[in-house]
């Protein structure tokens, strides 16, 4: 019963702690620097919890602003001015804690990432939320994260004004001895840590990775080099105050730290060329956290630069909170370091989806002709697709047989230049969201409108050439076959489950919203093929193949690489797109889930052979009509889904600034008001 008892007891203690109440008096009082190392941050986390306490706060106070925190450290400081016992207590306390603990790790380590690539840093952070590292109470960084685990704190602590900082160092150095060098063991550890930046820098600059993707290949004259030596006899003179020398190899180390910046936004700018990966794009920010670290830690040791240090530490503090608390979260890192990833995918989205937006009336009449060579292939695909079901394979050869059938189908519609209208969508999303850069520009908005129109009226010649051609050449094929064989190409019951299987009041509401979603897929997975071919440099791979080459030869080689790289993201996205469709309702029943893909060109070619059975004496007008606008539906449904998802997913990767939802649709609004044709039809003839 005891050991129950003091269980629940240790339960209620830790669910309450945070309800704890804390007496200014009292806490102050308690300081007592003979203490235990351990009751020493203890008793500091106790004084930070008074002052980010949110009881009693004055109605002309926000406490989201920070004012009631810093105004409760100016009043310790005044109560600790009239009781000099207790401001005794407190500086010896606050020393000891100093003295006692390594700044270090604080400086170098604190909020930086230090795990060599994105999956261990991811596993590290994910480890330690579930068995945190076991505390070091000799680190200042230790006690760092313990005073200030809350996000709060650093908005606080960043508008301390320099009356504070200045009150709180001398508060601290109240009444110290002579000999007490308070600070020294401090810049020690600045130093240090400024190697050690220093020397990561310099190993993760002239990594292969990186190396071969800036201009300067030869690598003495590397600014990552430069700035390793400029920094190591600037330290050099730092040690033998040789101020004048500190000034002028401060200014070569700050334009060689300009320079790695320089050369690490080379190597962005380049990722199209080159490709991206998670782990490089890891690198690059890793690179980039620490030169900002560098910089400030040089700072305080900068003569020209020591008069503001006051000044730069509640900014550098605040850095170090935001900085600590992001390191901890894994959702934090995966959103830095997939952000230029997600975009460049995108990117390579959108430059496949150029081609689907018209300008003129000549490009708006070759994509009617292309879409209807699309409808033309996609009528076969339907054929093939009830044959496949005809025979009665296992479920999972079914699914399979379907997927090569779409996939083939798609791939061949590629290569002879031909059009599926809903694959548009997803792929000029991307291409679309460059121009929303800055939706408070009227004339950037104007662009993204102009867009919108061009995309609408591209889709609707897609759709009516995709259904123009498939609604009748699924009819003759139906005629031919029952030439030859005296029957339809599928009996009664299937033309009544297709019919009835894309009325609008079924279930294909839903299956062409999942099939939206699977189109915006297959536009992700076209992306993403495309950066890995060019970041494992496939092209320049199969142009250089010595046994292409004696094969082929040299210039069929070349060729070959050609139409490899303009290719390779097509048929990933379409060869994607057709096992998305052909093996989700297989993967759906293995688990129980009743999925299926309604494609609005597969849809109604479905629809022309059940009217071809049946006739239109054989199915009831309603059926018939219900089954006509759950066409339309699947159309609009597919469009709108896949263009949504990709278009936010562009939008987000590229950090666009938006003024809003209401503004961009007021624009289109009026621009449909003022000319309703053009979303249909081009008038003009740029």
């Amino acid at each position: 019963m005891i050991i129950i008892r003091n269980f629940i007891n240790g339960v209620e203690k830790f669910f309450n702690q945070g309800n704890a109440k804390y007496d200014l008096n009292t806490i102050l009082s308690n300081a007592n620097p003979k203490v235990s190392l351990e009751e020493r941050v203890d008793w500091i986390q106790n004084l930070l919890i008074w002052i980010r306490s949110t009881e009693h706060i004055p109605i002309q106070f926000d406490p989201s602003t920070g004012q009631i925190h810093t105004a409760r450290v100016r009043f310790i400081l005044q109560l600790l001015d009239r009781n000099i016992e207790w401001k005794k207590a407190v500086s010896e306390t606050l020393r000891s804690v100093i003295k006692e603990t390594k700044s270090l790790q604080l400086f170098c380590h604190t909020g930086l990432p230090q795990e060599v690539g994105f999956l261990q840093e991811a596993t590290d952070r994910m480890v330690n939320k579930i068995i945190p590292t076991p505390p070091d109470d000799t680190e200042l960084s230790e006690l760092f994260l313990k005073i200030f685990p809350n996000e709060e704190d650093a908005i606080w602590v960043s508008n301390l004004t320099k009356e504070t900082i200045e009150k709180i160092k001398e508060l601290i150095q109240f009444e110290a001895e002579e000999g007490e060098k308070i600070w020294k063991a401090i810049e020690e550890d600045i130093e240090d840590a400024i190697y050690v930046l220093v020397s990561q820098i310099h190993a993760m600059g002239l990594s292969d990775g990186i190396r071969r993707r800036i201009s300067n290949k030869i690598i003495k004259d590397s600014p990552f080099i430069g700035l390793s030596d400029s920094i190591d006899i600037f330290l050099h003179y730092y040690r033998k105050k040789n101020n004048e020398k500190m000034i002028d190899y401060a200014k070569l180390y700050r334009q060689y730290i300009l320079e790695c910046k320089k050369s690490v936004q080379e190597v962005f700018q380049h990722l199209d060329e080159f490709g991206v990966s998670v782990a490089l794009v890891y690198q690059l920010e890793k690179i980039t956290f620490h030169l900002s670290r560098l910089e400030v830690l040089l700072a305080f040791l900068n003569p020209v630069e020591k008069q503001d240090n006051i000044e730069m530490i509640p900014v550098f503090l605040s850095r170090l909170i935001r900085e600590s608390l992001g390191k901890k979260s894994v959702v934090t890192l995966i959103q830095t370091n997939l952000n230029q990833m997600s975009r460049k995918i995108a990117e390579q989205s959108g430059k496949t989806g150029e081609h689907y937006i018209t300008s003129n009336k000549e490009e708006y009449v070759d994509l009617l002709k292309s879409a209807s060579g699309g409808g033309i292939l996609m009528a076969f695909a339907t054929t093939i697709k009830f044959i496949i079901v005809s025979i009665k394979l296992p479920h999972f050869f079914e699914g399979f047989f379907a997927s090569i059938n779409y996939a083939s189908t798609f791939v061949f519609i590629q290569l002879l230049g031909f059009t599926v209208a809903t694959k548009q969508p997803s792929m000029t999303a991307a291409c679309m969201a460059g121009k929303l850069n800055n939706t408070y520009d009227e004339e950037s908005l104007n662009e993204f409108v102009d867009e919108v129109v061009k995309l609408t009226r591209s889709q609707f010649a897609a759709i009516v050439g995709n259904l123009a051609l498939v609604f009748p050449v699924s009819l003759l094929i139906d005629f031919i076959y029952k030439l030859i064989t005296g029957n339809h190409f599928i009996d009664e019951g299937k033309a009544i489950n297709s019919v009835l299987s894309i009325s609008i009041f079924g279930s294909s509401i839903f299956f062409a919203i999942f099939t939206g979603f699977l189109l915006w897929v297959s536009s992700v997975i076209a992306g993403w093929v495309q950066n890995w071919s060019i970041y494992r440099r496939l092209p320049e791979a199969i142009e250089n193949n010595k046994r292409l080459i004696y094969v082929m030869g040299r210039e069929n080689s070349s060729k070959l690489a050609s139409f490899f790289l303009h290719n390779i993201s097509g048929f990933g996205g379409n060869i994607s797109l057709g096992f998305l469709l052909g093996m989700t309702p297989v993967v759906g029943m293995f688990f129980g889930i009743p999925l299926e893909v309604r494609h609005v060109t597969l849809s109604t070619g479905s629809f022309a052979f059940a009217l071809s059975s049946l006739g239109l004496d054989g199915v009831q007008t309603i059926d018939l009509v219900f089954a006509c606008l759950g066409i339309v539906a699947i159309g609009f449904l597919n469009v709108v889904v896949s263009f949504s998802l990709a278009l936010s997913v562009a939008i987000r990767a590229r950090k666009v600034q938006s003024l809003g939802r209401k503004r961009v649709r007021a624009a289109i609004i009026r621009r449909l008001r003022k000319s309703p044709i053009d979303f249909i039809f081009p008038l003009n003839k740029k």
